[in-house]
């Protein structure tokens, strides 16, 4: 009789593409799939996982990576959802686990999405299609919704610099400022319902990471909300999904102003924040990701969010200067990347790897009894690593 592994079926391979798939593809690999990933990185740990394509050019790469995959399905992570005709193109080639182009294109709209959520009697910033007349001090952004993890948005409050890396792109919109607290609510979306998995804080340009302006930077979790708050964090996700029948995982950015609940945009795909719900909620992502898109139901429809016991966080790392990593980081940092099911340190670039300042250099996870415990976690761990870091640089 041949033992109980030969009777099992081979792992089901599963394609993932984006900007960046080491989280995605890790949470694949824990619900069973074999991960095949391509991304701009293929970073040293995401090839411990899966089979890893560093894509060039991107994101048209991924056609012709596709075809030579023939994965039984595929999904994308950040920032494919900017492409909305690309991702139509790939689902002719293989399933799509995951929102269609037009659908992207609609919940992608600040537009369409801002009359969604009024008509729902819910918050949405003021937007304008033009600068005219706006006033030039902080209170209204520059958002181009072509980039991802902020590297779109910019400040009004300096006349001119504004555009640097905005360019003269035509989807420019113009938003008010709202603030208050940056949070992401994480879903999952079957046959017009959705499920809320989680509620996380983002961490947004934090100086003690690197990062500056509008850009993420992590996240920490369960972050604690009241029930109010709550049922309309809930009530969002079910208006987004009826309007817009988005399938699968889904982000909603919001901000939280100690009152109300602003929704800023709409991310539908798996987001940066997932990996920490799956952390505190102990749930498989991917899994839930593929009951939905695959069978059309949400087998685990509870919404309530629980704590299991700590909380979570991750941050990323940016380089302080142009460096390149050393033989010795990487190979501490990848012992630590791969040695456990939830890893302390993530996205470990290869020895030799060149880093411009200001791009990021890895991922970090912290947990704790409570979020606060978990952010002097990682704030502690930062100033570690970057002294290891800048200390064995080649």
């Amino acid at each position: 009789m041949p033992p109980p592994s030969a009777l099992r079926p081979p792992p089901s391979p599963l394609a993932i593409v984006g900007a960046s798939t080491r989280s995605a593809a890790a949470s694949a690999a824990r619900a069973g799939f074999q991960p095949l990933a391509a991304d701009l990185f293929a970073d040293a740990d995401l090839r411990r996982i899966a089979t890893a394509t560093r894509i060039s050019p991107y994101p048209e790469g991924f056609i012709d990576w596709l075809r030579a995959v023939e994965p039984t399905a595929w999904m994308y992570t950040g920032a494919l959802e900017n492409h909305p005709e690309l991702v139509d193109q790939m689902g002719w080639i293989a399933p799509l686990w995951g929102n269609s182009g037009d659908v992207l294109a609609r919940v992608r709209s600040p537009w369409e999405l801002g009359e969604a959520l009024r008509g729902a009697d819910l918050l949405f910033p003021e937007i304008r299609s033009a600068p005219a007349g706006l006033p030039q001090d902080g209170t209204w952004l520059a958002k181009t919704y072509r980039g991802a993890s902020g590297s779109g948005v910019r400040s009004l409050e300096i006349p001119l610099p504004f555009r640097e890396g905005l360019g003269e792109d035509s989807s420019i919109v113009y938003q008010k400022l709202i603030r208050g607290t940056p949070c992401a609510a994480v879903f999952v979306a079957a046959d017009g319902a959705a499920a809320l998995l989680g509620v996380t804080r983002q961490l947004v340009g934090e100086d003690w990471l690197g990062a500056h302006g509008f850009q993420y930077a992590g996240s920490i979790g369960p972050w604690p909300v009241s029930e109010e708050t709550l049922a309309t964090i809930e009530r969002i996700g079910g208006v987004l999904v009826e309007q817009f029948e988005l399938v699968g995982l889904f982000g909603v950015d919001f901000i939280h102003d100690g009152e109300d609940v602003w929704t800023l945009e709409v991310n539908p795909r798996y987001t940066a924040s997932v990996e920490i719900v799956e952390r505190f909620r102990d749930v498989s992502a991917i899994e839930l990701h593929a009951q939905a898109c695959r069978d059309f139901a949400i087998r685990n429809p509870k919404s309530e969010i629980r704590n299991s016991g700590l909380a979570h966080g991750k941050a990323i790392l940016f380089a302080q200067r142009n460096i390149v990593i050393s033989e010795q980081f990487a190979e501490l940092s990848l012992s630590e990347a791969t040695s456990k099911r939830w890893p302390t340190l993530a996205d470990v670039s290869p020895a030799g790897t060149p880093i411009e300042f200001g791009r990021p250099v890895l991922t970090l996870f912290a947990e704790g009894a409570t979020v606060e415990e978990v952010e002097r976690r990682l704030r502690n761990r930062a100033v570690e690593l970057e002294r290891n870091l800048y200390r064995l640089e080649v």
